[in-house]
């Protein structure tokens, strides 16, 4: 985002009012950053009496581009009257989300505020998940193991398997 001077912007608004001269802007990005920025500022100058189209000019002239690559221009009142509409939405959507997020009993919002992440909880307070004791299957160390190995299944298998391979003793 290219350096931005509230006060130069006022005085080029103001000459951009006397002469009307087109003015050559410098190679620069971010419109859309800059105008979610300084929104309020630049409605207050619209309704202080200057046109979009003047404000337009007068970022143009501060190096405030539209547009990407090649096609890269200064930037125009009617996309600058795009973006402030789209900020305006923008803002709408964000505070609408904000109510509903604020009556969310889930959310603790006395600790972390709007925008604030919680802390992390810490390892040590973390437990592993285990079975309640009624599920678990009662386990006897001396006892067989309550699971056949691999070994054990493919074993009995083939057991079962040599019964029909054996040969015929006539």
């Amino acid at each position: 985002m290219p350096p931005f001077d509230l006060s130069r912007l006022r005085r080029d608004l103001k000459r951009r009012s006397a002469e009307r001269a087109e003015a050559a802007g410098r190679r620069g990005h971010g419109s859309m950053a800059l105008v979610r920025e300084h929104l309020d500022t630049f409605e207050q100058l619209h309704r202080d009496g200057a046109s979009w189209v003047d404000i337009a000019a007068a970022l143009a002239a501060q190096g405030v581009m539209q547009g990407f690559g090649a096609s890269l221009r200064p930037i125009t009142g009617k996309r600058l009257t795009a973006l402030v509409a789209s900020v305006r939405r923008e803002r709408v959507r964000r505070a609408a989300a904000d109510r509903v997020r604020a009556q969310r009993s889930d959310l603790d919002r006395a600790r972390h505020p709007a925008g604030e992440a919680p802390d992390p909880v810490p390892s040590s307070a973390v437990q592993p998940l285990a079975l309640s004791s009624d599920l678990a299957a009662p386990h006897d160390p001396d006892g067989p193991d309550p699971l056949p190995s691999a070994e054990d299944m493919r074993l009995k298998a083939l057991a079962a398997v040599q019964k029909l391979l054996r040969k015929d003793p006539a």
